[in-house]
């Protein structure tokens, strides 16, 4: 289900981006769009890890940590996409036939995944808070690098419509390469590093807990 999911919402824009609807602005307030769907599947994730081990009443748990980071992460994401692409490149003014519909289906996609790839398996069994914090910045490094990079690139092309396909099609290779790749470790054992940075953060709370007075 996991390469469906990629494979839709990514076809979401590749789509318009083939019949010419869209501005650079248009594609890159869709991708910012389906990284905030990605931040709220996973903060949903998170919860339900939290839930199933007793760590929901946490001081400060995994999924406060990274719906700040995540969240302000995002924000600035936004802000820049708006400020150069919409305002400075006058995208924002330009019509967007469809946007709507192809961000319902980004929304529906990420819905679909996080119910059947997730909740029906009852990952949460085998999933660690950190390796779950990590995953999203995969992603995040392929939307800059590739489709921001390609974004600048449209803006000067002649034809800027085959320079946004081509970064989009390299963002769904990309992003197919990265599902196959955590689909392969979904099992195996042992932390990431970022599996180590939580667990180190629920036990220095649980020593300052500890501490007498």
């Amino acid at each position: 289900m996991t390469f469906v999911a990629v494979l839709l919402w990514n076809l979401a824009a590749l789509v318009p981006i083939g019949l010419g609807a869209w501005s650079v602005f248009g594609v890159l307030a869709l991708y910012w769009f389906e990284n905030l769907c990605t931040g709220l599947a996973q903060y949903c994730k998170l919860r339900d890890v939290e839930r199933h081990r007793g760590k929901e009443d946490k001081p400060f748990a995994p999924s406060a940590f990274f719906a700040l980071h995540y969240g302000l992460f995002t924000l600035v994401h936004g802000v820049l996409v708006l400020a150069f692409f919409g305002i400075v490149a006058g995208g924002l003014w330009e019509d967007h036939a469809g946007w709507w519909i192809s961000a319902l289906v980004v929304a529906g996609m990420h819905v679909v995944h996080y119910q059947c790839d997730w909740r029906a398996r009852g990952a949460w069994a085998h999933t660690g808070a950190g390796r779950l914090m990590a995953e999203p910045y995969a992603r995040v490094a392929v939307l800059h690098v590739v489709v921001i990079a390609g974004g600048w690139l449209a803006l000067t092309a002649s034809e800027p419509r085959a320079v946004l396909l081509l970064f989009a099609g390299a963002k769904l290779a990309a992003e197919l390469a990265i599902a196959g790749f955590a689909w392969r470790r979904r099992d195996t054992a042992g932390s990431s590093p970022m599996e180590n940075f939580v667990s180190g953060l629920d036990s220095s709370k649980g020593r300052s807990h500890a501490r007498p007075r």
